[in-house]
């Protein structure tokens, strides 16, 4: 019998873990153990958390490249983008936990709209990015910034991931591309600042968030992911030339002070970061008064 008894090789059960979430439609993951200052002090309702696991499966769920080419990043899909990634992570985390019970471990699901938990200090540890110059924001050498995360917890031993630098600290130091692109100007174009313990570009959160609330454009906003030199496909379905400007950006770090600055011209050449409206699938409309209307 497959129980918590028989599941103590902390190796095979990471494999296992991560081998369902890709079978679940997971793009990226990662699993660390928790620092007890990932964990929030309290809850919604006001009553004290508990650290009760000792171990985090962090995923990535792409929020689809094709359907953010035909976008301009602030339009009326850019919400819709956000959600549908949220709302397919907390499917998977859902039925992982779910799982994991079963088998007799303890195990929950953090989701965007309930989670005990902080998600970025978690992606870190777990080796799935790193700080960009958009702020808050880690991002993936695979997925870029397009990405959303879900959080599982449990307490089944799990070998943990370790952190990484594929060199995108020197690459956002100097590409200024979200900066300049921002519609709020909220994006630092200055050097990193120490903020809560961490070393990273801080972004102007007020401002992002009332262009976000106010955009009468769209819904939200999600031109820096748009618009990033990275926000590309590096996969095996991507082109042969993102695939070896992934490679070079990774591994020629010497021949960085030259290819950044290619980089980013050549993105902004190639129209990288602009609306494709062969990609635009969808209709902008709104409800407004019970009528569908254009905006």
């Amino acid at each position: 019998t497959v129980g918590r008894e028989t599941l103590s090789d902390p190796a095979a059960n990471a494999r296992a873990v991560k081998s369902l979430s890709y079978l679940l439609g997971a793009d990226v993951t990662g699993i660390c153990e928790i620092p007890a200052y990932a964990w929030y002090s309290h809850g919604a309702d006001g009553e004290p958390i508990e650290m009760k696991h000792r171990y985090a499966v962090v995923m990535l769920i792409d929020q689809e490249f094709d359907t953010m080419e035909g976008a301009s990043g602030d339009d009326w899909i850019s919400g819709t983008q956000s959600m549908r990634a949220y709302l397919r992570g907390a499917e998977i985390a859902g039925v992982m936990a779910e799982t994991l019970r079963r088998l007799g471990f303890a195990a929950r699901s953090q989701t965007n709209v309930d989670s005990d938990l902080l998600h970025i200090p978690l992606m870190l540890l777990a080796g799935l990015g790193e700080l960009s110059r958009i702020g808050e924001l880690v991002l993936n050498p695979f997925v870029g910034p397009r990405l959303k995360t879900v959080v599982m917890t449990t307490d089944m031993p799990l070998m943990p991931d370790k952190p990484i630098d594929f060199g995108l600290q020197y690459f956002c130091s100097h590409c200024w591309k979200c900066a300049r692109e921002c519609p709020c100007d909220a994006i630092s174009w200055g050097d990193k600042v120490m903020f809560n313990g961490y070393e990273i570009w801080k972004p102007d959160v007020e401002r992002c968030a009332r262009y976000r609330l106010t955009n009468a454009r769209g819904s939200a906003c999600g031109r820096c992911m748009k618009t990033c030199p990275l926000n590309k496909v590096v996969t095996a379905d991507g082109s042969v030339l993102e695939r070896v400007a992934s490679w070079c950006g990774i591994n020629a770090r010497a021949l960085k002070p030259v290819l950044v600055p290619l980089a980013v011209r050549i993105d902004d050449w190639l129209g990288n970061g602009t609306r494709n409206p062969v990609k635009k699938w969808w209709f902008d409309l709104e409800v407004i008064d019970g009528v569908c209307v254009d905006p």
